[in-house]
């Protein structure tokens, strides 16, 4: 009798077991047993990937934005955090920030990384396999990445009827992905063991080159196919490159010149990256302006957060660049004013 009790408590401790075990291996309420990414995301759960929202769901159907994969990216990689910020054009903090300071480190390619808006927006899935590629592998180019893809069975591809036809077609370069989607992507690359980094993702994050984190992001963004760059405006009068050279001599350094590139520009303010050469003496910065009036912008720091004062006047295919301090970013050398004509 009392075994028959005992035996009888045994299986009911046992059945409340594995239901308890069942509804916690459940994970989130919108993800039902039968869903194509079940096994994805109960995975990413276990490995603190992803978290879900706060009503205990994780909405697997929506669209992902940059910011949400690049979290994801960050997470799996398992990517050292580091100790310098990005000098972004948005200045407001981001819950973001730490994934990408992260991402530009080791070079990754993504377009979000100096504005707020863009990593709001939704990621188009050449991007992700960009992404993906330079740290798994180290490849860079858009074809190189879904090829990477599709040979590991890391995706399948998007649209059958443009296999061998068009690669990109084939993948569906230039569409949005799900949540459901990226996560399906990395548990895949789990279950094949590709967690490593690549060499070229480590060597960047290395810095060798001592290349500030807004220059690694900057080339980073550059990987980009041109197709998959998205920038906030790419209409603005200041946008271009200006130059101004003044030979005085048949010497290599008998000779004064600028070099500005004029990128990012919104309403509010630009990217601007300067190159001054005074005879043998030089030195390169950049860092935002803000915009004053019309015509009128000034930058008073470096991204490398030095104080670095330059005035620009915007003028009829050129600019003015009046160099009022910015000793700490230069070995040596005069304050410059000059006109920059655009290239």
């Amino acid at each position: 009798m009392l075994r028959s009790i005992f035996n009888t408590f045994v299986i009911i401790a046992c059945l409340f077991m594995l239901t308890t075990l069942h509804a916690e291996a459940s994970g989130f309420k919108d993800v039902p047993k039968d869903h194509f990414a079940y096994n994805a995301v109960l995975w990413a759960q276990k490995y603190e990937i992803i978290n879900g929202y706060s009503d205990g769901t994780f909405k697997p159907s929506e669209t992902i934005t940059e910011q949400q994969f690049a979290k994801l990216l960050a997470n799996y990689f398992e990517l050292d955090t580091v100790e310098n910020e990005l000098k972004k054009q948005t200045t407001q903090e981001n819950w973001s920030d730490v994934f990408y300071d992260s991402l530009a480190s080791y070079g990754v390619p993504l377009n979000g990384y100096l504005h707020n808006t863009i990593r709001s927006q939704p990621v188009k899935r050449g991007v992700v396999a960009q992404a993906i590629a330079h740290l798994a592998d180290g490849k860079h180019d858009l074809n190189s990445s879904i090829e990477f893809l599709l040979e590991h069975y890391i995706s399948t591809g998007q649209n059958p009827k443009y296999e061998n036809r068009d690669l990109q077609k084939f993948f569906g370069t230039t569409n949005n992905m799900t949540r459901a989607q990226v996560v399906t992507l990395l548990y895949r690359m789990d279950s094949m063991d590709f967690y490593y980094i690549s060499d070229d993702a480590e060597a960047t994050h290395e810095n060798v080159d001592n290349l500030s984190l807004n220059e690694r992001a900057t080339q980073a963004k550059k990987r980009l196919d041109t197709s998959l760059q998205q920038n906030p405006s790419n209409n603005s009068t200041w946008h271009g490159n200006y130059r101004y050279v003044y030979q005085w001599g048949k010497g290599a350094y008998e000779r004064n010149a600028r070099y500005v590139t004029i990128s990012n520009a919104t309403s509010k303010d630009f990217y601007v990256k300067l190159s001054a050469y005074d005879g043998k003496y030089e030195g390169t910065t950049e860092g935002y302006a803000v915009i004053t009036s019309a015509k009128k912008a000034i930058m008073q720091e470096s991204s490398k957060g030095n104080r670095c004062i330059i005035e620009f006047e915007h003028l009829n295919n050129a600019i003015k660049v009046t160099e009022i301090d910015c000793s700490a970013e230069r070995t040596n050398g005069t304050n410059f004013s000059g006109t920059l004509r655009k290239q």
